[in-house]
Protein backbone atom coordinates (compact mmCIF):
# COMPACT_ATOMS: atom_id res chain seq x y z
CA UNK A 1 0.00 0.00 0.00
CA UNK A 2 1.46 3.24 -1.10
CA UNK A 3 1.03 6.21 0.97
CA UNK A 4 -1.29 8.31 -1.75
CA UNK A 5 -3.22 5.48 -2.38
CA UNK A 6 -6.46 5.99 -4.09
CA UNK A 7 -5.73 9.70 -4.19
CA UNK A 8 -6.00 11.97 -7.12
CA UNK A 9 -3.13 14.45 -7.91
CA UNK A 10 -2.18 17.27 -10.96
CA UNK A 11 1.49 18.20 -11.53
CA UNK A 12 2.18 21.29 -13.98
CA UNK A 13 5.37 21.77 -15.43
CA UNK A 14 5.05 17.64 -15.22
CA UNK A 15 7.32 16.71 -17.87
CA UNK A 16 10.82 17.63 -16.42
CA UNK A 17 13.34 18.69 -14.04
CA UNK A 18 11.69 18.77 -10.46
CA UNK A 19 7.80 18.44 -11.71
CA UNK A 20 9.25 15.19 -13.61
CA UNK A 21 10.25 13.34 -10.48
CA UNK A 22 7.34 14.68 -8.29
CA UNK A 23 4.99 12.74 -10.90
CA UNK A 24 7.60 9.56 -10.14
CA UNK A 25 7.39 9.56 -6.44
CA UNK A 26 3.30 10.12 -6.56
CA UNK A 27 3.08 7.59 -9.12
CA UNK A 28 5.24 5.29 -7.12
CA UNK A 29 3.11 5.89 -4.28
CA UNK A 30 0.20 4.88 -5.52
CA UNK A 31 -1.29 8.27 -6.40
CA UNK A 32 -3.27 8.41 -9.91
CA UNK A 33 -1.56 11.16 -11.49
CA UNK A 34 -2.44 13.98 -14.19
CA UNK A 35 0.45 16.03 -15.41
CA UNK A 36 0.23 18.96 -17.10
CA UNK A 37 2.55 20.94 -19.31
CA UNK A 38 3.07 22.08 -23.35
CA UNK A 39 5.76 19.79 -24.38
CA UNK A 40 3.40 17.09 -25.60
CA UNK A 41 6.12 14.24 -27.00
CA UNK A 42 7.89 14.59 -23.20
CA UNK A 43 4.44 13.95 -21.55
CA UNK A 44 3.26 11.13 -23.70
CA UNK A 45 6.24 8.97 -23.02
CA UNK A 46 5.33 9.63 -19.49
CA UNK A 47 2.10 8.04 -19.83
CA UNK A 48 3.54 5.26 -21.58
CA UNK A 49 6.54 4.63 -18.89
CA UNK A 50 4.43 5.75 -15.27
CA UNK A 51 0.97 4.85 -16.49
CA UNK A 52 -0.02 8.40 -15.55
CA UNK A 53 -2.04 10.91 -17.61
CA UNK A 54 -1.08 14.08 -19.71
CA UNK A 55 -3.03 17.10 -20.75
CA UNK A 56 -0.79 19.40 -22.72
CA UNK A 57 -1.70 22.99 -20.62
CA UNK A 58 -0.19 25.89 -20.53
CA UNK A 59 -0.49 27.54 -17.12
CA UNK A 60 -1.00 31.00 -18.30
CA UNK A 61 -3.84 30.12 -20.19
CA UNK A 62 -7.20 30.16 -18.45
CA UNK A 63 -9.35 28.47 -20.83
CA UNK A 64 -6.50 26.03 -20.38
CA UNK A 65 -6.17 25.53 -16.70
CA UNK A 66 -9.89 25.22 -16.10
CA UNK A 67 -10.14 22.34 -19.14
CA UNK A 68 -7.21 20.50 -16.77
CA UNK A 69 -9.37 20.82 -13.36
CA UNK A 70 -12.44 19.90 -15.55
CA UNK A 71 -10.87 16.69 -17.31
CA UNK A 72 -9.29 15.12 -14.00
CA UNK A 73 -12.57 15.58 -12.27
CA UNK A 74 -14.23 14.06 -15.44
CA UNK A 75 -11.65 11.19 -15.17
CA UNK A 76 -11.63 10.51 -11.21
CA UNK A 77 -14.16 12.41 -9.90
CA UNK A 78 -12.10 14.66 -7.73
CA UNK A 79 -8.74 16.16 -7.00
CA UNK A 80 -6.93 15.62 -3.75
CA UNK A 81 -3.56 17.49 -4.71
CA UNK A 82 -2.66 19.97 -7.01
CA UNK A 83 1.19 20.65 -7.56
CA UNK A 84 1.79 24.43 -8.85
CA UNK A 85 5.35 23.64 -10.43
CA UNK A 86 5.44 24.72 -13.93
CA UNK A 87 7.73 27.70 -13.76
CA UNK A 88 10.05 29.58 -16.49
CA UNK A 89 13.84 31.17 -14.92
CA UNK A 90 15.12 34.47 -15.91
CA UNK A 91 19.07 35.58 -16.45
CA UNK A 92 21.33 36.92 -14.32
CA UNK A 93 21.61 40.20 -15.85
CA UNK A 94 21.60 43.94 -14.08
CA UNK A 95 18.72 45.66 -13.20
CA UNK A 96 19.19 48.09 -16.05
CA UNK A 97 19.04 45.33 -18.20
CA UNK A 98 15.53 44.10 -17.33
CA UNK A 99 13.40 42.94 -20.14
CA UNK A 100 9.90 43.82 -20.36
CA UNK A 101 9.07 40.80 -22.57
CA UNK A 102 10.58 38.75 -19.76
CA UNK A 103 9.06 40.01 -17.23
CA UNK A 104 4.95 39.37 -18.91
CA UNK A 105 6.37 35.64 -19.44
CA UNK A 106 7.69 35.06 -16.17
CA UNK A 107 4.41 36.89 -14.13
CA UNK A 108 2.28 34.78 -16.66
CA UNK A 109 4.08 31.46 -15.78
CA UNK A 110 5.24 31.94 -12.48
CA UNK A 111 2.77 33.54 -10.93
CA UNK A 112 -0.73 33.32 -12.79
CA UNK A 113 -0.10 29.97 -13.52
CA UNK A 114 -0.43 29.57 -9.81
CA UNK A 115 -3.41 32.21 -9.20
CA UNK A 116 -5.45 29.92 -12.23
CA UNK A 117 -4.56 26.55 -10.79
CA UNK A 118 -5.37 28.00 -7.36
CA UNK A 119 -8.56 29.30 -8.29
CA UNK A 120 -10.14 26.48 -10.37
CA UNK A 121 -9.11 23.47 -7.72
CA UNK A 122 -10.45 24.80 -5.02
CA UNK A 123 -14.08 25.28 -5.92
CA UNK A 124 -13.55 21.01 -6.73
CA UNK A 125 -11.68 21.03 -2.73
CA UNK A 126 -13.81 22.80 -0.83
CA UNK A 127 -16.82 20.62 -2.07
CA UNK A 128 -14.54 18.24 -0.65
CA UNK A 129 -13.92 19.30 2.51
CA UNK A 130 -10.67 18.47 1.75
CA UNK A 131 -7.25 18.76 -0.51
CA UNK A 132 -4.02 20.03 -0.28
CA UNK A 133 -2.42 22.52 -3.00
CA UNK A 134 1.33 22.72 -2.99
CA UNK A 135 3.10 25.77 -4.57
CA UNK A 136 6.61 25.16 -5.53
CA UNK A 137 8.64 28.93 -4.64
CA UNK A 138 11.71 29.15 -4.88
CA UNK A 139 15.02 29.89 -2.07
CA UNK A 140 15.12 33.00 -4.11
CA UNK A 141 11.79 34.40 -2.86
CA UNK A 142 13.26 34.02 0.34
CA UNK A 143 16.82 35.45 -0.31
CA UNK A 144 17.99 38.27 -2.52
CA UNK A 145 21.06 37.68 -4.76
CA UNK A 146 20.69 33.54 -5.97
CA UNK A 147 18.66 33.90 -9.10
CA UNK A 148 17.55 36.37 -11.17
CA UNK A 149 15.82 40.17 -10.06
CA UNK A 150 12.78 39.17 -11.99
CA UNK A 151 12.48 35.37 -11.07
CA UNK A 152 13.07 36.43 -7.79
CA UNK A 153 10.32 38.78 -7.77
CA UNK A 154 7.76 35.99 -9.14
CA UNK A 155 8.57 33.60 -6.63
CA UNK A 156 8.44 36.20 -3.74
CA UNK A 157 4.70 37.09 -5.15
CA UNK A 158 3.98 32.58 -5.12
CA UNK A 159 5.62 32.77 -1.38
CA UNK A 160 2.85 36.00 -0.45
CA UNK A 161 -0.23 34.81 -2.34
CA UNK A 162 0.35 31.07 -0.38
CA UNK A 163 0.22 32.64 2.69
CA UNK A 164 -3.11 34.64 2.09
CA UNK A 165 -4.86 31.54 0.21
CA UNK A 166 -4.25 29.43 3.10
CA UNK A 167 -5.99 32.16 5.64
CA UNK A 168 -9.32 31.67 3.64
CA UNK A 169 -9.08 28.15 3.05
CA UNK A 170 -7.19 26.26 5.52
CA UNK A 171 -10.19 26.48 8.33
CA UNK A 172 -12.39 24.55 5.17
CA UNK A 173 -10.24 21.28 4.93
CA UNK A 174 -7.56 22.82 1.67
CA UNK A 175 -4.19 22.96 3.10
CA UNK A 176 -1.79 25.46 0.98
CA UNK A 177 1.36 25.32 1.41
CA UNK A 178 4.65 26.23 -0.73
CA UNK A 179 8.46 24.68 -0.90
CA UNK A 180 11.25 27.10 -1.48
CA UNK A 181 14.11 24.69 -3.19
CA UNK A 182 17.13 26.19 -3.57
CA UNK A 183 19.57 25.32 -6.33
CA UNK A 184 18.83 21.70 -8.69
CA UNK A 185 20.47 21.02 -11.24
CA UNK A 186 17.52 20.32 -13.74
CA UNK A 187 17.83 21.07 -17.53
CA UNK A 188 16.16 23.89 -17.45
CA UNK A 189 18.95 25.56 -14.50
CA UNK A 190 21.89 24.28 -16.97
CA UNK A 191 20.29 26.12 -19.38
CA UNK A 192 19.57 29.59 -17.74
CA UNK A 193 23.02 28.66 -16.44
CA UNK A 194 24.90 27.94 -19.78
CA UNK A 195 25.79 24.78 -18.42
CA UNK A 196 25.03 21.73 -21.20
CA UNK A 197 23.51 18.66 -19.55
CA UNK A 198 24.40 15.03 -20.83
CA UNK A 199 21.35 13.39 -22.60
CA UNK A 200 19.96 10.37 -20.98
CA UNK A 201 19.87 6.83 -22.53
CA UNK A 202 17.88 4.05 -22.42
Amino acid sequence: MGALNGKVAIVTGGTSGIGERIVEAFAEEGAKVVVAARRQEEGKALEKRLGVRFIRTDVASEADVKALIDQTVKWFGRVDCLVNNAGVPSPMVSITEIDVATIDQLMAVNVRGVLLGTKHVAPVMLVQKAGSIINVGSVAGIRGGVSGHIYTATKGAVQAFTRSAVRSSGKKGVRVNSISPGAIVTSIFAKNAGVELPRPTD
